[in-house]
Order: C-alpha cells, then structure tokens, then sequence
C-alpha cells in the first residue's frame, strides 16, 4: 500500500475522520477533500497551506478552512464531485423505487388471481389438492409483497435522506446559511430565467485585527452574527457566505438602490452595536461591514469592484451603481 493511500500504517479515512474531529470540523464534502489532500501526503499548496496553520498544534477553525480553500483553489472541485455523486445516488434511487413499486403491484394483481381461481375451485367441490397447493403460492405471493412493501417504504426513506444530505452540502456549517455552490445554482438559475437581480457583496472590516486579538472562537461568533444580522434585514432575499468574512446576497427584483437601502439598515444596525467578549467582558469595539452591489451582466465583478471602493474609502459602507 502506497503513501497515497495509508500513511504510518493508519488508513486514510481514519486519519480523515480523526483531522474533522481533532479540529471540530464538520464533515462536509468540502472539508473531506481539503483534509484528505492534506493527510493523503499530497504535495500541493493547500496541503502546505493546512500544515503551516497547523504545525504549532493550533485548532483550525471553519474560517481558516474556508480561507485556505478560497486562497488555494480547493472549494469548487470538492463541492462539484459532491453534487455529481449526490445526483448520481438520486437518479439510481429513483429506478429502484421505480424498480420495486412495480414488482409490488405485480405482486398484489397476481395474488388476486390466484385467490379468485382458489374460491372457483372450492365452489365446484374437487381439485382439493390443487386448492391446498394454490393457497400456499397464494401465501408465499402475500409474504413477497409484504417484503416489497418494506423495500418502497426503505427506498423512500433513503429518498428523504439523499434530499437532506444535498441540503447540507449547500449549506455553510458555521452560519447555517447556503453556501458558494447554493449561490451559484441560484445564478444560474436566475440568469436562465432572464429575472431581474441585483447582487451585493459584504466583507467584515478588519475581521483579521478580530481573529489575531481576541481567537477563532470569538471570530467564529462574530461571523454568526453578521450572517443573522444580513439575514433578518434582507427579507426573503437570498443571503450566502462566500468563504471566509465574505457574504453574497442576491436581490430578485430589485434594483441597486432599493437593495442598498436594506443592505445599509442592515449595515447601521451592526455598527451601532456595542459587543463584548463572552470570555472577559471587555468591550470587542465596533464590528462593520463594507459592500458594493450592481446589477447585469457581470453584476458579481462589479459589485467587488464596488466592495474594494468601500474599503479604499473608508469602510463601513455601501457602494452601488446608480
């Protein structure tokens, strides 16, 4: 056995599975392939990447995945190889449900046969062995179909759970809000459909200062409550965390002003806050965002053009098209 598939004698995905545990990962298909990249013995950047944020024994948080896989180019090709076997899994569901539902009706008719030619048989008084023979099949046929009852019953269950795991896979495990993949289909979408969006990206001020001072911990925290915060405000509105400090909402309907308008409620209000520090009380300072928001065609370049005038002019603001 290779390095590529054991290494010190562990097998791969037990060493995988100790990573996701040792650093409090979920274990997303995302986080999956960036680890197994990492424990495979890969030589690659984002390997290297995790090394560096790990060789002094440091916990790696979800934002440290999420920025080494943004950095690194390791995002995109986990998430697409995760949606494939997801579909894949579905399609090969559906036919054995497919599969089953007609074995069972099959089933049911042919006992029905079976017994009314039993109850012809009876009534004409002879054949008694060919009855007693019949009403065998006709029991072994109930007992199939009850077996395939079950098995319809398992194929739909197993249904649901496909449909919540790929729920999962589109969602980000530390905000519960959709991840980059769910943002990406819902443009597509959008765009097949010819509707109307204007897109907004936000990016948190400072959020390294946060990290480098006070821990993931608290940095953690403080991406959950700008991912509340921008939720609530936007409405029905999609909002997704792109990676890192880094949100996306996407505006149906609405044209840059409009959405700038929720966008900055939103902004005001979480600047307006006064945060400590769960652990020591003292005062964490002010927490804001910056963002810029277009629309049309490459809508997403230019909102971070936008987004990087925010920054350069200050931050704590939101800069759209006119």
């Amino acid at each position: 056995m290779n390095a590529q598939t054991q290494i010190s004698g562990e097998p791969l995905y037990r060493q995988i599975g100790a990573f996701l545990t040792e650093h409090g990962l979920w274990p997303s298909p995302e986080n999956y392939a960036l680890v197994h990249a990492h424990c495979s013995g890969e030589d690659s950047p984002l390997s290297t990447a995790i090394q560096a944020a790990t060789g002094d024994g440091l916990r790696l948080s979800q934002s440290d995945i999420d920025r080494i896989a943004t950095a690194h180019g390791g995002g995109a090709q986990p998430g697409a190889v995760g949606a494939e076997a997801l579909a894949s899994a579905r399609r090969q569901m559906d036919d054995f449900a497919a599969m089953v539902e007609t074995s069972r009706a099959e089933a049911q008719s042919y006992g029905r046969d079976l017994e009314a030619g039993v109850a012809e048989l009876e009534q004409d008084g002879g054949a008694a062995t060919l009855a007693a023979i019949t009403k065998a099949m006709i029991e072994r046929t109930k007992a199939a179909e009850r077996q395939l009852t079950a098995a319809r019953d398992e194929a739909r269950a197993l249904r649901v759970k496909l449909a919540e795991a790929g729920e999962e896979a589109r969602r980000d495990a530390l905000t519960n809000l959709p991840n980059r993949r769910a943002f990406e289909e819902k443009l597509e979408d959008l765009a097949r459909e010819g509707a109307p969006v204007s897109i907004a990206i936000c990016d948190i001020d400072h959020f390294k200062r946060v990290n480098d001072t006070y821990g993931h911990g608290v940095g953690d925290r403080v991406l959950r409550l700008v991912a509340d915060i921008l939720d609530q405000h936007c409405g029905e509105h999609m909002v997704a965390r792109l990676g890192g400090e880094e949100f996306v909402v996407l505006f149906e309907g609405l044209a840059p002003g409009e959405a700038a308008r929720h966008l900055d409620a939103a902004r005001a209000y979480l600047a307006a806050k006064h945060l400590k520090v769960r652990e020591t009380d003292s005062p964490l300072g002010t927490i804001s965002f910056s963002a810029g928001i277009a629309a049309g065609a490459d809508a997403l370049g230019r909102a971070d053009a936008l987004l990087y005038e925010a920054k350069h002019g200050g931050r704590n603001q939101v800069r759209c098209e006119p």
